[in-house]
């Protein structure tokens, strides 16, 4: 059996959806009745708990194989995957995928790209069987980030100026997810999963002019405005963390493109353009 955390985020979910399609009993471990309900009804088996706590980790590792560790953005995410990466060892755990972030690094000064490198520094030290799978900015955020101004306004905000990003689709990381999790020639390697090109704002605003027969122009914003917004949805901490990840996206942190997904599942990820076409009514007024 394999146990997902984050069982209810974009990568959480399409890592569920992959490994049901192959037939792999899979235990969700989530905090809300609700959730668990709704994975239930998917035949998904459902742990409640909190995944800081040790007593929690232990019950949910008992009986498991294999565990896709994401942990959500906050201060204790070191302590946090380091615990279950311990109790994992402990448990006998054959394999352990950390997602983490691209340009994850101790030295960073972005909160998050700091603490994800940490963490794998910690994974590392542990002697768990691991992978590390590394991502960019999902294109499931677009419709959070753009798709109430572009209905408004015909605009699109961000504080990225003319950086490049490689946008990548969820689904695609949770077949990579899925793939790497299934085989032990996968461990005690790591790789950055991207999209297949690297795009500027001003370009992805082209796409959904094209796409949706109007224009839609981009505007850069400071990462003040942008932190700003972002507190409506986040805690302060979080916020903050997200716009210092924004700025080393600025500073050309996603312009890569790596060849991971195709290498690894046997198919191109999808592209802006294919994504934005397939979820055209969330950019569309009602």
């Amino acid at each position: 059996m394999i146990l997902v955390t984050g069982a209810t985020s974009a990568v959480g979910k399409a890592v569920i959806k992959e490994l049901l399609a192959r037939k792999v009993p899979v235990r969700a471990f989530v905090r809300k009745p609700v959730d668990a309900a709704k994975l239930q009804a998917q035949g998904v088996e459902a742990f409640l708990g909190d995944m800081t706590q040790q007593a929690s980790v232990v019950q949910a590792l008992q009986g498991i194989e294999s565990v896709y560790l994401i942990t959500p953005a906050a201060e204790h995410l070191v302590e946090t995957e380091g615990l279950w990466a311990q109790e994992g060892k402990k448990a006998g755990i054959r394999h352990l995928v950390k997602q983490s972030e691209i340009g994850a690094d101790p030295r960073s000064s972005s909160p998050l790209l700091h603490y994800h490198g940490k963490a794998e520094d910690t994974i590392r030290a542990l002697g768990v069987p691991y992978t590390i799978l590394r991502t960019l900015f999902l294109m499931q955020n677009f419709e959070l980030m753009y798709a109430r101004p572009i209905i408004t306004q015909g605009m699109m905000y961000a504080p990225l100026a003319d950086a490049r990003m490689s946008y990548v689709d969820a689904r695609d990381i949770g077949a990579v997810a899925a793939h790497l999790l299934g085989e032990e020639k996968y461990q005690y390697k790591e790789y950055d999963a991207t999209g297949p090109e690297a795009i500027t704002c001003t370009q992805l605003a082209e796409i959904f002019s094209s796409l949706l027969h109007t224009p839609v122009h981009y505007a850069t914003i400071s990462d003040e405005e942008a932190e700003t917004v972002l507190q409506g949805l986040y805690s302060p901490w979080t916020a903050h963390a997200v716009v210092t990840l924004l700025q080393f996206y600025r500073q050309g942190g996603g312009n890569l493109v790596t060849p991971v997904v195709d290498e690894v599942i046997g198919r191109k990820p999808c592209t802006a353009a294919a994504f934005i076409s397939e979820h055209l009514q969330s950019f569309q007024a009602a």
